[in-house]
């Protein structure tokens, strides 16, 4: 049987439910909630059963907690994938995607195809189609606009031709 953990941390348990009480990520709020319960003198089976948290995580969070105290309950970095798009290059990015399709870009409206290739060319960054979609989106960009306008459109013909279509059928 596993000796029961306490809190070794040199805080008192009203500060850590003071610290609850202004914590805004609720991951961490929860985790505070169940190390006060520890320090209150509750096991952390009664804990872990009481708050319904794993108790292999639990027993984590305590060690964590009194090494390092409240930063200790914070999610840690995750890896994954690089970014393939600097933070130095988002801003001219954004901006590039702003401006619309240039002469050289061959369009008159950037696409996905033709932003990935954008993307490829300009900033040496390699994505997917889904991959220039969620870029797009977390950088807060919207798949929906208007149909685009050929460049050498005449109003004044188009105008024209809707007033006289309805006679015509």
């Amino acid at each position: 049987m596993r000796p029961p953990l306490t809190i070794t941390y040199g805080i008192s348990v009203e500060e850590i439910e003071q610290m609850t009480r202004t914590e805004r990520d609720g991951r961490v709020r929860d985790r505070l909630r169940a190390i006060a319960l520890v320090a209150s003198g509750e096991t952390v089976p009664e804990v872990s059963l009481r708050l319904e948290f794993a108790e292999s995580a639990l027993r984590k969070w305590v060690h964590r907690f009194n090494t390092e105290g409240p930063a200790g309950l914070r999610d840690r970095p995750r890896s994954g994938q690089p970014v393939k798009l600097s933070l130095e290059l988002v801003e001219d990015f954004k901006e590039r995607v702003r401006a619309d399709a240039q002469t050289e870009d061959g369009v008159c409206a950037l696409r996905g195809e033709k932003i990935r290739s954008i993307l490829a060319k300009e900033y040496n960054a390699e994505y997917s189609l889904g991959g220039t979609y969620f870029l797009l989106h977390r950088l807060g960009f919207s798949s929906l606009v208007p149909r685009p306008y050929h460049p050498e459109r005449d109003l004044k013909m188009q105008e024209e031709f809707k007033k006289t279509f309805s006679h015509r059928s």
